[in-house]
């Protein structure tokens, strides 16, 4: 990649204003040297051990490939200090919650090219890292929707043949992975990377809850469905059926009511949104 080009995915240090103005889900950002200020701590090879120890006796799984690469998702929950940074983390960027993930190479070796339903920060730690990114543009729509639903299965990608955006991390640097972005990491030896992952928050489950709560307070849907017992005769099961569909249908009206619409508004603001300010 020619300088000029990737200057557009680089700064010197992590301004949080122009990171969200310019780069927060909509490019990968590159800081050379920024890992250890971003975190507010390095993360060590006797610190990766200390949390493989607690995550294999607690009966965490822990993706290993021996001799090759050893994956913990979620070593927050093994190290007191990352599970105090991560509240900070998830109050700066808005979500219920982050989480750290660590991923340890003894040779050439990655993970695996694909995409998440998170924003990640890598940081690296030890040895040195290829990274190709690409946009959520070479992703299908099913796919996209499938991951953001978390369907089992789904987020291995391949990239296209000629990655438009590449970075060699190296201990010490940072890189920034938009929401949905296509990406795969591949040391070049043995290597140690810490990530931070922030989880996007699909729309469904900021509208659903709400919806079962505001049903639940104003009686909605109160009414016992008819049961589908096994003497019933099909003129039976016809008539039940369609007094069914009429609750459903009726029901369905109540809760796109312009007062309900309002009544969900308002309980995502006091959940949800809140008045964020800026800090330093």
């Amino acid at each position: 990649m020619s300088t000029e080009s990737r200057d557009e995915f680089e700064m010197k240090d992590f301004d949080k204003e122009v990171f969200f103005r310019d780069f927060w889900r909509k490019k990968p950002l590159y800081i050379h040297g920024g890992a250890a200020s971003f975190a507010g701590r390095k993360w060590s090879g006797a610190n990766f051990d200390a949390a493989l120890g607690r995550a294999r006796g607690a009966g965490h799984h822990v993706q290993d490939r021996a001799g090759q690469v050893t994956f913990i998702e979620k070593v927050s929950l093994f190290n007191d200090d990352l599970t105090r940074r991560t509240k900070d983390f998830a109050d700066l960027f808005g979500v219920p919650e982050t989480w750290f993930d660590t991923v340890r190479t003894h040779a050439p070796d990655g993970i695996g090219a694909h995409f998440d339903h998170s924003d990640n920060f890598v940081l690296q730690q030890e040895g040195t890292k290829l990274w190709s990114l690409a946009s959520p543009e070479n992703i299908s729509r099913a796919e996209i929707a499938q991951r953001m639903m978390n369907v089992p299965g789904i987020g291995s990608h391949e990239l296209p043949l000629d990655p438009p955006v590449q970075f060699t991390l190296e201990p010490g640097d940072l890189l920034y992975i938009p929401l949905l972005w296509l990406h795969s990491g591949v040391s070049t030896g043995p290597s140690l990377s810490l990530s931070l992952v922030c989880p996007a928050i699909p729309l469904y489950t900021a509208v659903m809850p709400f919806v079962e709560h505001i049903a639940k307070n104003r009686a909605l849907g109160y009414q016992p469905i008819p049961a589908f017992h096994r003497y019933m005769s099909e003129e039976e099961r016809t008539v039940a059926s369609e007094k069914l569909r009429a609750a459903t249908d009726a029901f369905l009206s109540r809760l796109v009511g312009q007062d309900l619409r309002e009544a969900l508004s308002t309980s995502q603001r006091e959940h949800l949104i809140g008045t964020r300010h800026p800090v330093d």
